[in-house]
């Protein structure tokens, strides 16, 4: 069973410890005032204090990865809670939990409508302040300023989110680069490979065989006690020619392309948010660089969106033939429905095995992600 670790960021750090004074705030100036006892403070402080624990689970990768609603839900109970913490406590810059709680929309629904909405969200507690405490002088200027405040809490989360996500397009097209590089100097190096063997079997060869031939004739025309002489240059030409032939068929062998290669080398960066297990039950080292670039690639595209929409943390890699195509699944643990509309990116895998007269097929379920990548073998 796999457990839950809480694990507090700088930004989350800095949060909590505002809540924490706002919290000391409270508790200090209701104690102070005799319109206040105990039994008015406490609910405050618990309040306070749930938001602070909401706000820690929301903002955490787990427990619920795979479960959006439940994050959802936590985001209206905390709003519940700084409505409750309005009413509940007169001093205005309680407000700052509503800028705190604003500046996590931006990671919950698109910005634009996080802006047009914020009027309403921002002004919603200021009226229930004004229906609890009687307080009208000077209020609503206020509420324009702590709404300003909230705009600009949402402002800088968005484009921290936004930093975020050009981080990762960035690593990932690093990623993709090193694998891609990976390929093309397995290509460079074939290619040289296979020129030098083709140099050794068309000069060297070509030589070794005319040396045979003449060594047979002379065999046959030289006196006979020259012919023992003549038959063991003729075994040892044969022997050479023999060597020259394996040793080209081995340059060819070894300067196969290797995708496994190339697949480590694109999962090696990210061994710390996800764990991938590759499965190879064929010799897949015979692929051209063309089908071996299309195939990475929609292995980076499945990896990609097991992270980015699955928030996947385990992917498993099966490569296996049938008997007339290569064939590979790829299956990761990400949320999701079975209801699931094909975007940019599995279009262009789809391409992309068409390209190499392939397939790709996609399914989706509540327990993860399935693409099955078919390429056929080579007439």
């Amino acid at each position: 069973m796999k457990l839950f670790r809480i694990h507090i960021a700088p930004e989350q750090l800095g949060a909590l410890v505002t809540i924490f004074v706002v919290a000391l705030a409270n508790a200090w100036l209701l104690a102070d005032s005799e319109r206040y006892s105990m039994v008015d403070i406490v609910p405050v402080l618990v309040c306070f204090g749930l938001f602070g624990l909401l706000f820690l689970l929301v903002t955490q990768d787990e427990p619920f990865t795979h479960d959006t609603r439940v994050r959802y839900t936590l985001i209206g109970l905390e709003y519940l809670l700084v409505l409750a913490v309005f009413s509940l406590s007169p001093l205005v810059f309680n407000a700052i939990l509503l800028v705190i709680w604003s500046a996590l929309l931006p990671y919950f629904m698109p910005f634009k409508k996080t802006l047009w909405l914020s009027p309403l969200w921002s002004a919603f507690p200021w009226l229930l302040y004004v229906y609890a405490w009687q307080q009208n002088g000077g209020l609503w200027i206020t509420a324009i300023l702590f709404w300003t405040f909230n705009l600009f809490a949402l402002v800088m989360m968005e484009s921290r989110n936004q930093a975020e996500q050009e981080k990762q397009r960035a690593e990932q097209a690093n990623r993709e680069l090193r694998a891609l590089q990976d390929l093309m100097q397995q290509a460079s190096r074939k290619e040289e490979r296979t020129r030098i063997a083709r140099d050794i079997h068309d000069l060297v060869g070509h030589h070794l065989t005319g040396l045979s031939l003449h060594l047979q004739v002379a065999s046959r025309t030289v006196p006979a006690e020259q012919k023992p002489v003549i038959d063991q240059c003729l075994t040892i030409a044969r022997l050479l020619l023999s060597d020259v032939r394996e040793a080209v068929s081995d340059m060819r062998e070894f300067g196969q392309l290797d995708l496994l290669q190339a697949m480590q080398a694109l999962i090696e960066p990210l061994r710390e948010k996800i764990q991938v297990n590759i499965v190879c039950n064929t010799n897949i080292s015979g692929l051209s660089l063309l089908q071996a670039t299309n195939l990475l690639r929609c292995i980076q595209e499945s990896l990609t969106n097991s992270l980015r929409h699955g928030r996947a943390d385990t992917l498993d890699i099966h490569i296996y033939r049938v008997s007339d195509a290569l064939l590979i699944d790829i299956t990761d643990n990400g949320a999701g429905s079975a209801n699931f509309i094909e975007g940019n990116g599995l279009k262009g895998m789809n391409e992309r095995m068409a390209e190499l007269n392939g397939s790709a097929t996609f399914d989706h379920s509540e327990t993860g992600f399935h693409v099955r990548l078919r390429l056929p073998e080579q007439q």
